[in-house]
């Protein structure tokens, strides 16, 4: 009864404007409706426009996932493009991320618009090393709830390199 009390307070502080994070799931899929936008590759029209070095599909050892790694120098970033398209049938974003050891990593993670960065509407995360966590941000957090983007970035939000980030199951929530 308490978890389920405490997945209601999660949902409840999501939709509110927060973001909620937990240790992620098996992998599912992205539910009906969604737009994928990187499950275990790139969902359709989607394109890797990233500056930084990327891996798409990276195998690891004993898992289902196929993540994005990225190993980002100051403020590098994986840049997920696609052609102009309205949100107006999303109200979040949902990705799992997660940091490679020591952890610590800022990442920004930010919606596009006309090939710029929607302004001062980054959201940021501080990631811990191992273990996915499950992470969704209102489109409305990100600037980016009725309008049209065209791409989405995971941001090396600091001045030094960081350790590798990985992220997957990246999709656009009904």
């Amino acid at each position: 009864m308490a978890l389920a009390r405490m997945a209601l307070a999660i949902s409840a502080f999501a939709l509110a404007g927060g973001i909620a994070s937990a240790q992620a799931p098996a992998p599912a899929g992205p539910p009906p409706g969604a737009m994928s936008v990187y499950g275990t590759a790139l969902g359709e029209g989607w394109s890797n426009w990233s500056w930084g070095k990327t891996t798409l599909s990276l195998e690891l050892t004993g898992s289902a996932r196929r993540p994005i790694k990225a190993e980002l120098g100051p403020w590098q970033g994986v840049y997920l493009h696609h052609d102009p398209f309205p949100t107006a049938a999303y109200r979040g974003l949902h990705f799992l991320i997660q940091g490679a050891a020591p952890g610590g990593q800022q990442v920004n993670v930010i919606a596009i618009v006309g090939g710029k960065p929607i302004p001062d509407k980054a959201k940021s995360l501080k990631l811990a090393a191992g273990g996915w966590t499950e992470v969704r941000v209102p489109l409305s957090t990100l600037g980016a709830a009725n309008a049209t983007i065209d791409g989405l970035w995971f941001q090396n939000a600091s001045n030094d390199p960081a350790p590798p980030i990985y992220v997957t199951e990246v999709y656009l929530e009904p």
